[in-house]
Formats: structure tokens, C-alpha cells, sequence
């Protein structure tokens, strides 16, 4: 079982569906003051030439989706480069316009923030949102993980949830410093930790990088690079697992380490993997 690539769809704001893995480089699209390009095979662009763009009465929302085993990368209207993980979705206008720039996110992504001050960043991501100026961060927001999290490299942002956790009062707003990692748990309840910043981004690095993971967690990851299914016929939540291996390795090869702990072995069948003991 190969790895993923450079695989997405973009869907134009009167639903027009693009499958960017066939699609040609060079311009794919314009809509209003904006022309889509694609860059080479695994990178979009948005430039929107001079000429207001607010004075475009409708924002127009365009949406990149990755599916598993699938990264895509792309530039927004203010510059900002997004990059996305397998299993990702991220919603945005055609152009900025208006007080905010305001995108929202299902999944992963790694974002490198264009400066624009009187201009604020925003990203939804499940039940929070996070206002930037001008940073780098990463977003995990799977729905089948447990903790939605956000992780500042450099510059700020702020954290605040959508609905509060019961019991609190007011809406709790989080300023991250660099190195920092706000945490949302499915109780709306907001933490900070220091974060683990390599393992944060590995996938953006082209790396899978397990600290102390229970294989439940591992197979997760693996499941959405790989696009393959997960069977378990043991699990053991008290054995964990560290590795850091390449993304751009067969799946085969990633089992093979796991199984150098002689604590887990793995049956391949199709794209079904079965865990056993």
C-alpha cells in the first residue's frame, strides 16, 4: 500500500467541482477580481488583482478538500499559505473583504498568517476560534479525535471557545505564546500545555513522529495517509509506541517497525489491516 500525495478537489463557489490531481498547471478559474492557479502539482494560488474586490456586493466561498491519503497546498487572496492534510476541508472567500479574514477548517492544517494588522485572521475549527494578526500555526481538528488543537510556533494568536463548558461563566479567550498548545476537549473545556512543536508539524515535514501513542492513536494517522481501515482483533492501551518514520514509505515498511517491539504484529489484506497481538 503506497503512500498519499498531492491529491484534492476544489469546489468553486457555484459548486463546480475541480479535481486538482488531473487538473493542468496555469490559470483554472477567475471569479470576480480573483484568478485561481494552479502552481505545479500539489500547490493553488488565489491572486487577486488591484481593483477593489469590495465592491464585489457577494463574497463568493471556495472550499479545498483533501481526501485520505491525500496533502494539498495553497495561497490565499492576502497571501497566506495554507498547507492541508489528509482528510481536510478548508472554507474561504474568493477574496478578503470586510474588517476579518475569516476561513474555516475541518481536519489539519498548517498556516503561515500574512501580516495584516488592521485586518485580523480568523480560523474556525469546531467549537473554537482562533484570531491571528500575522503567525505560524497548527490546527488539528479531526472529529474522531478526542482534543481539538492549536499550536503556536511564532507570533500570537488568540484561542476562544464558540460554547462554553458547563458550569463556566463568560467565554474563556487564550493568548498563545510560541511553543504553547491550546487544547479543546468534547466538554468545551480550553487548556494550555507546552506543545511538542516536532511533533505538532512532523506531518507538514513529511514525517510520522509517535511519542508514547497507544496503537489506537498510531493506526489513526496511518488509516488516513494511507486510506486503509483499521480491524482489531487485540488492543492494549497499556503498551505505546514511539517512532518517527517517512510519510513517503510503503505502509508495509511502518508495520514492519511497529513490530520490532515484538509486541504487535500486523495482517495486510487489501486495505484492510488487521492488529494482532
Amino acid at each position: 500500500i503506497k503512500p498519499g500525495g498531492n491529491k484534492a478537489i476544489l469546489t468553486l463557489a457555484d459548486g463546480t467541482k475541480v479535481v486538482l490531481d488531473d487538473a493542468k498547471e496555469g490559470k483554472l478559474h477567475e471569479q470576480g477580481n480573483t484568478t485561481i492557479i494552479k502552481l505545479d502539482s500539489g500547490r493553488l494560488a488565489y491572486n487577486t488583482r488591484s481593483g477593489s474586490p469590495i465592491l464585489e456586493k457577494i463574497i463568493q466561498y471556495n472550499t479545498l478538500t483533501t481526501p485520505r491519503g491525500g496533502k494539498y497546498c495553497v495561497t490565499l487572496p492576502d497571501g497566506t499559505i495554507v498547507w492541508l492534510n489528509a482528510s481536510t476541508t478548508l472554507r474561504f472567500p474568493v477574496a478578503f473583504a470586510g474588517k476579518t479574514r475569516k476561513v474555516e477548517v475541518k481536519g489539519e492544517a498548517y498556516f503561515e498568517v500574512a501580516k495584516d494588522e488592521a485586518m485580523p485572521f480568523i480560523v474556525k475549527a469546531g467549537n473554537s476560534e482562533i484570531k491571528v494578526l500575522g503567525t505560524h500555526f497548527n490546527v488539528m481538528a479531526y472529529a474522531d479525535e478526542k482534543l481539538l488543537k492549536t499550536t503556536l510556533l511564532e507570533g500570537s494568536v488568540e484561542v476562544s471557545v464558540l460554547k462554553k463548558a458547563e458550569g463556566e461563566q463568560g467565554v474563556p479567550v487564550i493568548k498563545l505564546e510560541p511553543g504553547e498548545q491550546a487544547q479543546l476537549d468534547i466538554s468545551n473545556a480550553l487548556t494550555v500545555v507546552k506543545a511538542d512543536m516536532e511533533e505538532a508539524i512532523a506531518w507538514k515535514n513529511g514525517f510520522f513522529i509517535f511519542k508514547n501513542e497507544p496503537i489506537e492513536s498510531v493506526m489513526q494517522k496511518l488509516s488516513r495517509w494511507y486510506d486503509v481501515n483499521v480491524v482489531y482483533e487485540t488492543t492494549d492501551e497499556s503498551i505505546l509506541y514511539s517512532a518517527n518514520i517517512s510519510r513517503a514509505k510503503n505502509i508495509s515498511e511502518v508495520l514492519r517497525k511497529l513490530e520490532l517491539t515484538e509486541t504487535i504484529h500486523f495482517k495486510i489484506d487489501g486495505k484492510i489491516i488487521t492488529v494482532l497481538q
